[in-house]
């Protein structure tokens, strides 16, 4: 046999054998023939001392954590562990939701999951932390992060602690959480041979047990950076003010927006009902946004900049990001005159006009005109939800994409506007938000 036929012959082996393994891996499983027992011991330590680190520097559960990343991980053999040093199956959204980092692509993902992108980590140490920081400080989980560190300190069993904090944030966390609290808490228990009784020789209960962040440690969200009162005090003006909207159930995959629970909700206003998609943010993430953005503008007075910013932002939206569909208010606050009732066309938080909704179409009997919810966008108007920011306030804030000008009503607008409050969802920082509460010290309404 020539050198040239037992190269192919090798070639072929190598790509058999792959597309065999191909075929018998499940994409969300670990890889075949792992973790052994020796692979589990080695990842259950490893992952166990990022763990405490990140309670220590964060104030999660170490418990927690680490039997997070072993269910989601394989124990470190799962595609995104391996290939992008993902433990979490943290997706990526865009590079400033990422902290700047890539993406990798789960290519074998079916279709009904949204979103097959995922966020590549410089190791498994950076991991750990970005995550344990979003657990943190994110709107949706901050809330079970001071509960659980309150039960601490009031010296609540750690058991208890560990497993309150986790049902608290696997609503938002999982798809389905009920699940996922019994896989997590079973790993808990006994993260070599998960299990409903807690093991007395490997639970990972005892990660958490003396790694207690003090009352004074370092938090990053804004509740620390700043006044705590003030930002509860905001949380509060939000929460007495927000309507409970009668909404359908989630949409993950709308176009545009998938992965972002957009929502279609009725809405309605002088007597006019409509349903439009909907990305309303919470109380918490509203002063969150706010009192980010009194940072941002350097505001002498946090307590009076984030009064400013929270009443702008109401009265410019009452909180109410309309991700597509029509929107009644009065010809007036669309630059019109008059208090008749128009029925103003929104996409991607901004008024728009489309090839077959030319204007703000009047309301008849009580009700508008079938949205054009997918039509290109011809005019992107001047006022950007939900603090009706203007694109000149956000280039004077340091924006650099294009968004032409007012006059020219530019298209692009809408598409910036869509990616900044995509990018916001996830984050203490809404850009529009700091764009406006900037314009607002400038004109010295608060110093």
């Amino acid at each position: 046999m020539n050198n040239l036929a037992s190269c192919l012959i090798l070639f072929v082996l190598v790509f058999a054998s792959a597309d065999a393994l191909a075929d018998n891996w499940g994409c969300y499983d670990p890889r075949p023939g792992h973790p052994t027992s020796a692979e589990k011991i080695q990842f259950v330590d490893t992952v166990s001392a990022l763990a405490i680190d990140a309670e220590r520097k964060h104030g999660v559960p170490a418990a927690a954590i680490a039997a997070m990343a072993i269910v989601e991980s394989g124990y470190g053999w799962t595609r995104t562990a391996l290939y992008a040093r993902n433990l979490f199956g943290w997706k990526y959204y865009s590079a400033a939701s990422a902290g700047g980092r890539k993406s990798y692509t789960l290519t074998c993902q079916p279709p009904e999951d949204r979103n097959n992108h995922y966020i590549v980590f410089d190791n498994i140490a950076d991991a750990v932390d970005f995550v344990a920081g979003k657990l943190a400080t994110l709107p949706a989980y901050r809330q079970d992060g001071e509960k659980y560190r309150r039960a601490r300190s009031a010296g609540t069993d750690v058991k208890e602690s560990v497993r309150t904090w986790l049902a608290g944030i696997a609503a938002p966390y999982n798809w389905n959480p009920q699940k996922y609290v019994t896989d997590v808490t079973r790993i808990m228990n006994n993260p070599l041979a998960p299990s409903d009784t807690i093991s007395s020789e490997h639970t990972l209960y005892s990660l958490s047990v003396g790694n207690m962040l003090a009352p004074t440690g370092e938090i990053h969200d804004a509740a620390e950076r700043s006044n705590a009162g003030v930002l509860e005090a905001t949380r509060a003006f939000f929460s007495s003010r927000l309507i409970t909207r009668q909404c359908e159930a989630p949409a993950n995959n709308y176009p545009r927006w998938e992965g972002f629970p957009v929502r279609r909700c009725v809405y309605v206003d002088s007597g006019v009902k409509v349903q439009t998609y909907m990305l309303n943010a919470t109380a918490d993430q509203l002063a969150t946004w706010t009192i980010t953005a009194c940072e941002d503008a350097r505001a002498a007075d946090i307590k009076e900049c984030a009064r400013v910013v929270s009443r702008t932002i109401w009265a410019a939206s009452s909180g109410v990001f309309p991700v597509a569909g029509f929107i009644p208010e009065p010809a007036s606050s669309g630059g019109g005159t008059g208090s008749a009732t128009k029925c103003f066309l929104f996409r991607d938080g901004v008024t728009i006009t489309t090839k077959t909704i030319k204007d703000a179409p009047s309301a008849v009997s009580s009700s508008c005109p079938e949205p054009d919810n997918n039509g290109p966008i011809v005019q992107a108007k001047k006022f950007a939800r939900i603090a009706s920011t203007t694109r000149a306030e956000y280039t004077s804030a340091g924006g650099k994409e294009p968004v032409g000008t007012d006059n020219d009503a530019d298209p692009r607008w809408a598409g910036v506007i869509r990616k900044l409050y995509q990018n916001a969802w996830g984050s203490d920082r809404n850009v529009l938000i700091s764009a406006k509460a900037q314009a607002l010290r400038k004109a010295n309404t608060f110093h």
